[in-house]
């Protein structure tokens, strides 16, 4: 018997070490993606600035209206690298599921922010906002779970 839970915590160590490794190698690359593209974000910033200051006239609305999707963009992606590793230290589940719904939520905003309402119909716009608002409610839903279960003494 003692065998047994001995090759079950070091299959367990092995696992959990597998899980760092990949966990590692992920931030490895987000984080490549982000430089990437804070560099490219840059250069279309200096782009613009520079365009708009000697010619206004050429740059177009959409043209600020992309740069500043591609600026939220990246500011997910930072917010999704800082999950990972948070799960990387602590290994808690709940947590990462927060994180995913926030950054799900920083998503669905930054369409809205970015959305072109001239050219969708009423009810995309609509729908976005109640999927907005399905993920506000179920982020409040886990958020709030364990302060239900204790008689509302603490939360997290």
């Amino acid at each position: 018997m003692n065998y047994n839970k001995n090759y079950k915590d070091k299959f367990v160590s092995a696992f959990n070490e597998f899980e760092n490794y990949i966990t590692m190698g992920l931030s490895v690359i987000i984080g490549l993606m982000i430089l990437m593209s804070f560099i490219r974000v840059g250069q279309q910033f200096y782009y613009l600035f520079f365009t708009d200051f000697i010619d206004a006239k050429t740059v177009k609305y959409e043209d600020y209206q992309v740069l500043f999707g591609r600026i939220l963009t990246l500011l997910i992606s930072l917010e999704f690298l800082s999950s990972i590793l948070k799960v990387l230290k602590t290994h808690e589940v709940k947590v990462l599921i927060l994180d995913v719904i926030l950054i799900t939520a920083l998503a669905i905003a930054r369409k809205l922010i970015v959305y072109d309402y001239e050219h969708h119909e009423p009810m995309e716009t609509i729908a976005l906002g109640i999927i907005l608002l399905c993920v506000g409610i179920f982020y409040f839903l886990i958020r709030f779970e364990p302060y239900k279960k204790s008689g509302g003494n603490q939360i997290d």
